[in-house]
C-alpha cells in the first residue's frame, strides 16, 4: 500500500538536510543578544546601576535576592541590583570591546598573512614569527601585560593595555589560513592578467586579491570574536576585566555593568548565592556558542 505524503515526506527531509543550520542558528542566536544590547534601555527590567531594598514585616530582606523573587528574572547581586538587567547593558560594553578586539586582531592577521602569502621573504619570516607567537598561550600573554598595568590604577591605561593584549593574541592562526589562500590566488587566471596591464606585485595585491579575501575575513572575524569573548571569560575567572576600579580591601571592584566584572564578582561571591556566578557564566557560554555557529555557518556557505 502507497501512502501520497511519502514523497512529501522525503522532499521535506531534504530540505531540511540542505539548511545551513549552523548559520540559521547562529545568527539568530548573535542577532537577538546584539539587538538587545542596542535596545538596553527599551527591554531591560530595571536600571543596572540601582540598588533595590526590600522589607518584610519590617525587616529588610538580605541581599542578593534569589531568582525570582521581587520581580527579578535572574535575582539580584550582593548590592541589590537586577542581574539580568545588568546582563542586557553589560552586553553593549562587552561586545563593543570584543568587537573592536577582534577587528584588530583580524586587521592584524590580514596584513601579515597577505604578505607572506605573496612575498616568498616575508613567507619566510612569518614562519619563525608565527611560530613564536602560537608557542605563548593566550592567556598568558595577556595577562601578564594587564596584572602589570593594573597595579598602576589607572583605568585608561588598563583599558588600552586590555585591548591591546587581547587583539594581539591568536592572530598567527587566521593569518596562516589566510596566507594559504593568497598563495592559491597567485596562481589564478586574473593575477596574470593584472600583470598584463602593466600593475604593480603590491597593486594586484592590494586592489584584486584583498577583494577576493572578504569572504574568508568574515569568517575570521567572527571567529575572533568568539575567541576574544572566551579569552576575556577566562580572564575573568582570574579577577581581571575591563574598567575595573581600585584595589578595596585586596579585590577589584567593577564600575560598569560588564560581563567580565559580573563573571569576576560572581565568583568571588557564590556562596552568597550561586545564580552570581551562573549567569553571567551562562550568557558567556551562550554569546560564543552563537558566534562560533555563525562562524561554522559561513565556513560551510562558502
Amino acid at each position: 500500500m502507497s501512502y501520497p505524503s511519502l514523497p512529501l515526506t522525503r522532499r521535506w527531509r531534504r530540505v531540511v538536510f540542505q539548511l545551513n543550520a549552523p548559520l540559521i542558528l547562529g545568527g539568530v542566536l548573535a542577532g537577538l543578544i546584539v539587538i538587545c544590547a542596542i535596545a538596553a534601555p527599551l527591554i531591560a527590567p530595571f536600571d543596572p546601576y540601582d540598588t533595590h531594598v526590600f522589607f518584610d514585616e519590617g525587616r529588610m530582606v538580605p541581599m542578593p535576592y534569589p531568582p525570582g523573587a521581587h520581580g527579578m528574572l535572574l535575582g539580584s547581586d550582593s548590592a541589590g541590583r537586577d542581574l539580568l538587567s545588568r546582563l542586557i547593558y553589560g552586553g553593549r560594553y562587552t561586545l563593543l570591546f570584543c568587537g573592536v578586539a577582534a577587528l584588530l586582531r583580524v586587521l592584524l592577521a590580514v596584513v601579515l598573512g597577505m604578505l607572506a602569502g605573496w612575498y616568498n621573504r616575508a613567507s619566510q619570516a612569518f614562519d619563525v614569527l608565527g611560530s613564536a607567537w602560537s608557542a605563548v598561550p593566550s592567556l598568558i600573554f595577556a595577562i601578564v601585560p594587564i596584572a602589570i598595568v593594573s597595579l598602576r590604577n589607572d583605568l585608561t591605561a588598563s583599558v588600552i593595555t586590555f585591548l591591546l593584549a587581547l587583539s594581539m593574541t591568536g592572530w598567527a592562526e587566521a593569518a596562516v589560513r589566510i596566507r594559504v589562500e593568497v598563495q592559491s590566488l597567485r596562481a589564478t587566471p586574473f593575477v596574470e592578467a593584472a600583470y598584463s596591464i602593466g600593475l604593480s606585485r603590491a597593486a594586484v595585491l592590494w586592489r584584486h586579491i584583498l577583494p577576493n579575501l572578504r569572504d574568508l575575513l568574515l569568517i575570521e572575524a567572527v571567529y575572533a570574536v568568539a575567541a576574544v569573548l572566551l579569552l576575556v571569560a577566562e580572564l575573568g575567572f582570574l579577577n581581571f576585566f575591563v574598567g575595573a576600579a581600585e584595589r578595596e580591601a585586596q579585590s577589584i571592584i567593577p564600575i560598569q555593568a560588564e560581563w567580565g566584572g559580573m563573571l569576576a564578582r560572581g565568583l568571588r561571591e557564590r556562596a552568597a548565592g550561586i545564580w552570581l556566578l551562573l549567569a553571567p557564566m551562562g550568557m558567556f557560554t551562550l554569546t560564543i556558542l552563537a558566534f562560533n555557529l555563525l562562524a561554522e555557518g559561513l565556513r560551510r556557505r562558502r
